[in-house]
C-alpha cells in the first residue's frame, strides 16, 4: 500500500445526532498501531481499553468501539467525536546492505515516514503562522516568566509577538466599557455638549447630595407615596385649617367613641341608617302622635305579621311560597334524608284556601333535580290547576296551583323523582271570608232594617206571651 499526503487527511469528527446513541465510528484514514490514534468525545481524550477498543491498522483504516470494562457504551446525542492520527517519530525496520530487499518492509516505512508527515501537516496547518506573502518577522512568544498574566499582543512597529497588557486590566476594561462608551459621547457633544463641565460648575451642590445619599435613596423607595401625596395637596391644606376641630376629636373620650363607632357592625348600622335617612325624618315630623299605646299595639301586632300576611294573600287571592331542599325528616317515618323546604320549614303539612291561586317557586338550585308535584286523595296525580314553569332548580322555575273551590281536592305534594318522603299532607278549607264577601249586599240589607227587625222581635215576644197565658 502507497500513502500519498494529498489523500491522507489524519482526522475525521462527527456529531452525534440528537436522540441518537453510537458506539462504533470508522477511521477512514490509515494507521499503524492502535496507539496512532487520539479519540476525544467533546474535548475530552478518552484511553484506549477504558473506553475505546481499536480494530484495523497494520497500514490500513479501521474503526474505534465505545466501550466501559466489558460493556459496550454509547455515545448520546448532541457530542462531537473526533479522532486523529499521532505517529511516534521513529523507524520500525533497519534494511540490510547488501543481500535481498524486503520490498514489504520498505513500502511500509516508507507509508509510515508519509503518514507522519500528514500528521506534522496537520498540526503546522492548526497552528499560528505567517501566511506565504507575509513579511519575514521573528513569531517566538516572550519567556514564561514575561508573558505570565497577560494577553498576546504584536509590536507596533515590528508586528513581533510580544507580552501585552495584563489580563485583569483587560478584563476590568472591558467591565466598564459601557462607561467609557458614555463618557466618550459626552466629552465629544454627542449626548450633551461640556456635560461634564456643567457637572464642574455644580460640584457643591452634587457634593452636599452625596451626603444625603441614603435620605435620596429611602425617598427614591416611597417615590409613589411622595407622587401621592402631592396629589392630596389640596385635601392636606383643607386638613390643615381644621386643626382645632381635629384636636377636639383627639381627646381620649372622642378617640374611646370613634373606636365603638369603627366596628364593622357599627359602620354597617350607620349605613342602613344613612339609606333610610327619609324614613327616619319623616318619623321624626310624627313625633307627637306615636305615643306609648301606640307602640304598645305596634309590639301586640308584630307576632301576628305572618298571619296578617297570610290573610292579605287570601284578600288578594294569591300566595307565594319558597321552596328548598335540604335534609330532614322524611314523612311518614322513613329516616331522614333530603326532604322539601317550604318558607323555611321543613316538609311542613300545608293548609290551603279554595279558590286562591299558590305559586311555589322552585328556582333554587338545591331543588334541581326534585320536581314537585301534587296527589288527591287516592293517590293519583293531581294536575287540575297546576301549571309548571321552567325546570326545577333553574332561574323562574316555579309550580302554580290554583286550589279548586268544589270537587277533588290536592291531598299531598310530593317529589316525582324521590317519593312521598320528600312531601307532606295537603289540608283544603273553604274560602269564609270571601263567602262573606259575596254575602256583604244582604248583610248591608240587614243592617239598614235593624231598627224594624227589633220591632218585630217585641211583637212576636208578646204574641207568643200571650199565646203562653
Amino acid at each position: 500500500m502507497t500513502i500519498t499526503i494529498g489523500d491522507n487527511d489524519p482526522r475525521i469528527s462527527y456529531a452525534v445526532a440528537q436522540g441518537a446513541t453510537q458506539t462504533a465510528f470508522t477511521v477512514p484514514f490509515e494507521f499503524f498501531d492502535n496507539a496512532d490514534l487520539n479519540f476525544y468525545v467533546d474535548g475530552t481524550l478518552k484511553t484506549i481499553t477504558t473506553h475505546y477498543t481499536v480494530s484495523g491498522g497494520n497500514g490500513s483504516t479501521g474503526a474505534i468501539a465505545t466501550s466501559s470494562g466489558n460493556s459496550v457504551v454509547g455515545i448520546t446525542g448532541g457530542s462531537t467525536v473526533v479522532i486523529t492520527r499521532s505517529i511516534k517519530q521513529q523507524r520500525t525496520t533497519d534494511f540490510p546492505t547488501s543481500g535481498p530487499f524486503n520490498i514489504a518492509s520498505l513500502n511500509t516505512e516508507l507509508d509510515r515516514f508519509t503518514a507522519i508527515a500528514a500528521d506534522l501537516q496537520d498540526s503546522v496547518d492548526r497552528s499560528l503562522k505567517l501566511i506565504d506573502h507575509d513579511s519575514q518577522v521573528d513569531t517566538q512568544i516572550p519567556l514564561l516568566a514575561t508573558r505570565k498574566g497577560t494577553v498576546l499582543g504584536f509590536n507596533a512597529s515590528t508586528g513581533a509577538a510580544e507580552a501585552g497588557p495584563k489580563i485583569a486590566d483587560v478584563g476590568t476594561l472591558a467591565a466598564i466599557s459601557a462607561d467609557i462608551s458614555s463618557l466618550a459621547d459626552i466629552e465629544d457633544g454627542t449626548t450633551a455638549t461640556d456635560a461634564i463641565s456643567g457637572l464642574a460648575a455644580i460640584k457643591a451642590n452634587v457634593t452636599t447630595v452625596a451626603g444625603v445619599a441614603s435620605n435620596v435613596t429611602t425617598v427614591a423607595g416611597i417615590a409613589s407615596n411622595v407622587t401621592a401625596v402631592a396629589g392630596d395637596a389640596t385635601d392636606i391644606g383643607a386638613v390643615a385649617a381644621k386643626a382645632t376641630e381635629i384636636g377636639r376629636l383627639g381627646t381620649s373620650d372622642a378617640v374611646a367613641d370613634m373606636a365603638l363607632l369603627g366596628t364593622s357592625d357599627a359602620v354597617s348600622d350607620m349605613n342602613a341608617l344613612a339609606a333610610i335617612t327619609s324614613d327616619i325624618s319623616a318619623v321624626g315630623a310624627k313625633a307627637s302622635i306615636i305615643t306609648a299605646t301606640l307602640a304598645s299595639n305596634l309590639t301586640t301586632v308584630s307576632p301576628q305579621v305572618a298571619t296578617l300576611q297570610s290573610l292579605a294573600g287570601i284578600f288578594s287571592g294569591t300566595q307565594s311560597l319558597t321552596v328548598t331542599v335540604a335534609s330532614g325528616n322524611l314523612y311518614g317515618g322513613g329516616g331522614t334524608g333530603n326532604v322539601f323546604y317550604i318558607n323555611g320549614s321543613s316538609n311542613p303539612a300545608l293548609t290551603l284556601v279554595q279558590g286562591i291561586t299558590y305559586t311555589f317557586d322552585v328556582s333554587d338550585s338545591s331543588v334541581s333535580g326534585h320536581p314537585l308535584a301534587f296527589k288527591d286523595s287516592g293517590g293519583s296525580a293531581f294536575t287540575t290547576g297546576v301549571t309548571t314553569n321552567g325546570t326545577a332548580g333553574s332561574a323562574g322555575a316555579t309550580v302554580v296551583i290554583v286550589v279548586p273551590s268544589t270537587g277533588t281536592m290536592p291531598a299531598s305534594y310530593y317529589c316525582t323523582s324521590h317519593g312521598a318522603g320528600m312531601g307532606n299532607t295537603i289540608a283544603t278549607q273553604t274560602n269564609d271570608i270571601a263567602t262573606v264577601a259575596a254575602d256583604i249586599p244582604d248583610i248591608n240589607i240587614v243592617a239598614n232594617n235593624l231598627s224594624t227587625i227589633g220591632a218585630k222581635a217585641t211583637i212576636d215576644e208578646a204574641t207568643a206571651l200571650a199565646i203562653a197565658l
